[in-house]
């Protein structure tokens, strides 16, 4: 059953959306073009995603929470509506199977080393169906939960680490061009646009007209947490090692300790992340569904559910077989695709509204 969600549930499932691959794929690709002037980048890649925040949001207004493919056909023919979504599912189908695709990863390098890729991505699919068949309701509702538990976990984070932190790490400061601090903004903004699932998951806000705060709200919060897990690991080890390491901000996690008693919290950190990136692949996967379920117009898209999923796994499996492609794609391709269906798309939205409503006004002085 997919009931309404409320306004809280919808930025926690904004902070989800972004925040789980953002702290594994960015601190490394960040800290590469500008080392220690890398919160600059999301300071400026945080701007850029307010602005594209605010355009959903006004989209999300102008059509009162209607389902977004729905109302782009109202707006234009509903041939324009289907071939936007033909677009619009293979990009939901492969941003969801290169997120799978970045969990199967981590898992493999550092927790289930010797079990087959195959087998992993089998078992977090199966999970995952369940999940979304449940809802977005019962979705937003674990997700509200797993996401309060960052009030045990910063702090604990925060005072394992002070005795390892370094202000002196963090300089010079402002050593970095213009050009090189927006250059590295560019692939966090391009994950900062995920809040463009708001689009279709507006059809259960509960109150759709709140749809600007809930995308900057949630975008705050991301950007606060990003900020505190680059800034802890530049002061913990310095620029030159996180440009070198696959995954700097477990490497910070696994030096935790609390006093002389408690040591290698990092297990325990993990398994909280592989909590969250659970819960973003289920949004992926419902947003996914829920276009599917726009574009060619079916009442119940729960008999679809099974074989979009086969698809996301097969192109995990084979589109995706090396990582090195993977990174280079998240460093130069990902922007790229996201600006032209995360900005572009819901940008075309707005102005195609009011050239509805100027052929409107028209029509009215005419008669």
């Amino acid at each position: 059953m997919n009931g309404k969600i409320g306004t809280t549930q919808a930025v926690l499932l904004v902070v989800n959306t972004i925040l789980p691959t953002a702290t594994v794929v960015l601190p490394i690709i960040i800290s590469t073009y500008t080392e220690q002037d890398a919160p600059l980048a999301i300071i400026l890649s945080t701007l850029a995603g307010l602005l594209i925040a605010w355009i959903v949001g006004t989209v999300i207004q102008n059509s009162n929470g209607a389902p977004f493919l729905d109302w782009v056909g109202e707006k234009s023919s509903p041939v324009v509506s289907v071939i936007l979504g033909l677009l619009m599912l293979q990009f939901y189908l492969d941003t969801t199977a290169t997120i799978l695709r970045e969990f199967v990863n981590f898992l493999k390098d550092n927790v289930l080393i010797n079990t087959p890729i195959t087998v992993l991505v089998i078992l977090i699919l199966f999970i995952t169906i369940y999940m979304v068949r449940q809802g977005i309701e019962a979705i937003a509702r674990v997700n509200s939960l797993v996401i309060l538990l960052y009030l045990f976990f910063v702090p604990l984070y925060l005072l394992g680490l002070y005795s390892d932190l370094n202000v002196h790490h963090l300089l010079p400061m402002f050593d970095h061009s213009l050009a090189e601090i927006t250059l590295a903004s560019l692939t966090p903004t391009a994950w900062m646009s995920e809040v463009a699932v708001l689009l279709f998951l507006a059809p259960y806000l509960q109150y759709p007209q709140r749809a600007k705060i809930i995308g900057w709200t949630g975008l705050l919060f991301v950007a606060i947490l990003m900020m505190l897990i680059l800034i802890t690991a530049l002061m913990v080890f310095g620029p030159e090692f996180i440009k070198l390491s696959a995954y700097p901000g477990f490497a910070t996690i696994s030096i935790l300790r609390v006093g002389r008693f408690i040591e290698k919290l990092d297990i325990l950190f993990i398994s909280y992340w592989v909590l969250s990136i659970y819960l973003k692949f289920a949004i992926f996967l419902f947003v996914t569904v829920e276009c599917f379920k726009q574009t060619f117009r079916v009442s119940s898209s729960r008999p679809f559910i099974g074989a979009l999923g086969l698809i996301i796994a097969l192109e995990c499996l084979f589109s995706w077989q090396s990582s090195a492609k993977l990174n280079n794609y998240n460093q130069e391709g990902r922007f790229v695709v996201f600006f032209l269906f995360n900005v572009l798309v819901p940008l075309g939205a707005v102005l195609l509204n009011r050239l509805h409503k100027a052929r409107s006004k028209r029509k009215g002085l005419e008669t």
